[in-house]
């Protein structure tokens, strides 16, 4: 009878055969020369804590041909024991100019812990390569975390979407090890921690609460919800995609990350019949897609100490949110957004203290009226007074129809402006800003800030616009 090293052998080539490890990141980033580099590399310091066990050895066969297939382990280990200085400094070389650095850690503290515990020797060496390298101390700490999830270790600390844990995560080598398929029954019961993956749309009518948790959405997979409650906190959102009727949002300390086609032109939160929603302390940067998508005659709700960046569609309305009216921004910061019209906010109407003590920079429309001014980052139809307060905005604000104010009850109050304003009617400019906002803008005339231009009604620019 065979040897059980038979079998195991045997199962292992099966398996690189019939279910193959995903595809490493250094697959399609690196030649085959860096490659084999890399591999040589990482094989140093799992040998630097002894020698390689039969565990490792299995691990190899799979992680290795998910680099390239004509990587032999052998041939690795052997440049690996006659490393020199010269290899180890194009190496380094090599993961800095290519971004691999935490990528690189990761695959060497996993084979290392497979192995048991670092040897003291090897506590050193990583030490010193980890000031070398400039490495900070949460950095490392997503790296742990990363690999106590892969090796399966005990209650693991949750995973926060931090710009190294995103980073980490676009690897899928080793996503079959600690992510975990998001279902229909999973979503209908709390869950509080763990990595999950959602490859094809669920719909429910049942409170979705996820705490702790990280949710990768797949091949723009969607989450439709009826009639219930969707409740996040410290959750990190991987190109989210939420279908939402009558559903009251709450969230907290969420971290909504993503890079869509533009072609597709995606809303990653369509809200229909919002009951209310608060979101709080919590970032949002989804590239080329729309953010939120409020379809009521009024929305009542709050974004609150909330960072916006990168987000938008250049075809349609509203970067941040387009909505009719209702909702508030307090003490939110918006940069590099971009739309059709309204790369922060595509409203029918600003109502009292809409944008509070909020920073808006470097957010610009891909429509010109007249093809000359640029709609710019808040397009409303028209507005209460005292809509902008206490802000910065560096932008251009497009209004339909300027309603006259009087007194201190400005539509723009106490606020730092760095634009221009354009409308089609008005009823009287005097009081577009308060005397603070003068103050503060060295304001002589107001003329010069405020343009007639051929700027759309609401029903208008909402004219063969995707929604």
């Amino acid at each position: 009878m065979k040897n059980l090293n038979f079998w195991l052998e045997s199962f292992d080539k099966l398996r690189v055969e019939r279910n193959p490890f995903k595809a490493h990141i250094t697959a399609d980033s690196l030649n085959e020369h860096e490659q084999n580099q890399y591999a040589v590399l990482q094989a140093t310091f799992v040998l630097a804590n002894g020698v390689i066990n039969q565990d490792q050895e299995r691990l190899y066969g799979f992680w290795l041909t998910a680099i390239n297939n004509n990587l032999s382990l052998s041939n690795v280990i052997t440049q690996a024991q006659a490393i020199d200085l010269d290899v180890l400094r194009d190496g380094i070389n090599l993961l800095e100019e290519r971004g691999l650095v935490d990528h690189f850690l990761v695959d060497v503290l996993v084979f290392i812990r497979l192995a048991g515990g670092l040897s003291d020797n090897l506590k050193t060496i990583l030490g010193e390569w980890c000031q070398l390298l400039s490495l900070s101390e949460a950095q490392l700490n997503d790296v742990i975390t990363l690999t106590d999830h892969i090796l399966a270790v005990k209650e693991p600390k949750p995973v926060k979407l931090t710009p190294t844990m995103e980073l980490l995560l676009t690897n899928e080598i080793w996503q079959e090890f600690y992510v975990k398929p998001l279902t229909k029954e999973m979503l209908n019961n709390s869950i509080n921690g763990g990595i999950w993956s959602l490859e094809k749309a669920i719909s429910t009518e049942c409170d979705i609460n996820l705490t702790n948790t990280v949710v990768i959405f797949k091949n723009t997979a969607t989450i439709k919800q009826i009639n219930s409650k969707l409740i996040l906190i410290n959750v990190g959102l991987i190109n989210p995609v939420f279908d939402l009727y009558n559903v009251a949002m709450s969230f907290e300390k969420v971290i909504a990350v993503g890079k869509f086609d533009k072609e597709q032109k995606i809303t990653s939160f369509t809200s229909n019949s919002t009951p209310e929603f608060s979101i709080k302390k919590s970032k949002f940067e989804l590239i080329n897609a729309r953010c939120f998508k409020f379809k009521d005659e009024e929305s009542k709700g709050l974004f609150d100490t909330t960072v916006f960046k990168y987000c938008g569609n250049e075809y349609l309305n509203g970067g941040v949110a387009s909505y009719k009216q209702g909702v508030k921004f307090n003490s939110c910061k918006f940069s590099d957004c971009i739309s059709k019209i309204g790369s922060v906010i595509y409203c029918q109407s600003l109502i009292k203290n809409s944008i509070k003590n909020c920073k808006l920079i470097s957010c610009d429309s891909k429509l010109k009226w007249d093809a000359l001014y640029n709609a710019g980052g808040i397009y409303c139809n028209s507005s209460e007074y005292n809509s902008i307060v206490d802000s910065k905005i560096k932008s251009s604000i497009s209004i339909y129809y300027i309603q006259h104010c009087f007194g201190e009850n400005a539509l723009i109050n106490n606020t730092y402006f760095s634009g221009e304003i354009y409308h089609k009617y008005n009823d009287g400019f005097l009081y577009v800003f308060d005397e603070n906002s003068k103050v503060l803008n060295d304001l002589s005339s107001l003329d010069e800030l405020i343009k007639p231009t051929n700027v759309e009604d609401w029903s208008g620019a909402t004219t063969n616009v995707y929604e």
